[in-house]
């Protein structure tokens, strides 16, 4: 689904009219139209400021009580409603969202519909400054102690989800692209309980059909066959010494540093 939740709870989002990845404006879509009516305006409006980042701390709090907090029960049953449209039309048993704020993981790990499992992607913070720094289809670019702040703030409030879903795993986005097979393997494992088949994957060649992706990197609504590999590095020495001297404690955490040892 991309990043449903995100596009779904902002309104400012939806108004630039990006496409759904199958090339259809979102409320023609075929797989959208009848879904996106689910989540009012209203709600939407109300839970943009409801599940922002910076909420993850009252919410992380709320989510100790029998009760969830009044203001957020709209929010999270159209959530609810959407992702249960979604299985129905489609017949599958899993919905991946890959909305990178935890703060709506959090939330739907309150309703007694939802099974959640947390992917956290991790990504070597040099690679995503550089990323974001660079302009990308309709992608804003950002300065970097901007980019930093949110490589920050996304990775340690998404360690904080371990208590809330059923599994958790940390995946280095590096030791993906090295063994993609066995690393989607895994993954799938941690959800359906065994691996399974693979066959659009062929070594680090993988065949990719046509989606319904919501918004994120444009990269995400490519198809075809798309080689998997790591990312052409981007050598900034000025750059490079001040995003290790904001990042170096996470970095170490994460095994990003000659002197931290493999990953666990």
């Amino acid at each position: 689904m991309g990043e449903a939740a995100r596009y779904l709870l902002d309104l400012n989002l939806q108004a630039k009219q990006h496409p759904c990845a199958c090339g259809q404006p979102v409320p023609n879509c075929e797989f959208w139209k009848d879904v996106i009516p689910l989540m009012s305006p209203e709600q939407a409006v109300a839970g943009s400021q409801l599940v922002r980042m910076r909420r993850f701390p009252s919410l992380l709090r709320d989510s100790t009580q029998a009760t969830l907090a009044q203001e957020y029960r709209p929010i999270l049953e159209a959530l609810t409603n959407i992702y249960r449209k979604v299985l129905d039309c489609t017949g599958t048993e899993v919905v991946v969202d890959s909305s990178k704020n935890p703060s709506h993981a959090l939330l739907l790990s309150r309703s007694p519909e939802v099974e959640l499992h947390v992917l956290h992607v991790v990504r070597n913070p040099h690679d995503v400054v550089g990323s974001w720094t660079k302009k990308k289809g309709y992608l804003a670019v950002h300065p970097p102690r901007k980019v930093i702040s949110w490589w920050w703030s996304t990775n340690v409030l998404s360690e904080a989800l371990k208590r809330h879903a059923k599994t958790y795993r940390l995946l280095r986005y590096e030791d993906f692209t090295e063994h993609p097979g066995t690393t989607l393997g895994e993954i799938i494992a941690d959800v359906m309980g065994s691996p399974l088949p693979l066959p659009f994957l062929n070594g680090s060649e993988a065949t990719v059909h046509l989606q319904h992706v919501l918004s994120g990197n444009p990269d995400k609504m490519d198809s075809g066959k798309i080689k998997i590999s790591p990312a052409k590095k981007n050598a900034n020495g000025s750059r490079q010494l001040m995003v290790d001297l904001l990042t170096f404690p996470l970095q170490y955490r994460y095994h990003y540093l000659p002197s931290s040892g493999s990953p666990d």
